[in-house]
């Protein structure tokens, strides 16, 4: 990645976010043997699913700046997670253009 370009996923915004985290979550979970084999767990998994989560929940009730700079490392924090996920995923499947498609973010 070019020095000061922003990852793909940091493009939606914050709703659009969660739900491609979501999305991408339901995908690595449905393949996570091939995913516990190059490292990423479902305890990383359950951990980014539950981050959305209460990111999600707390999007709802900010109000002030110290929570805005949270909400901001944490979406930073998520959207680094569901880049990693896909990069694996388009490694994992890069002849299996059904199964690398659900990787790509779009």
């Amino acid at each position: 990645m070019k020095p000061n370009t922003k990852p793909r996923s940091s493009w939606f915004t914050t709703s659009e976010l969660i739900q491609v985290c979501n999305e991408k979550l339901v995908c690595a979970a449905r393949d996570l043997a091939e995913f516990t084999k190059n490292g990423i767990t479902a305890s990383y998994i359950v951990a980014l699913a539950h981050k959305c989560e209460v990111y999600e929940g707390s999007l709802q009730q900010q109000a002030d700046y110290q929570q805005g700079l949270q909400s901001w490392e944490t979406e930073k924090e998520i959207s680094e997670a569901v880049e990693k996920i896909c990069q694996m995923g388009r490694t994992i499947w890069p002849q299996d253009s059904s199964r690398y498609k659900d990787y790509v973010i779009s």
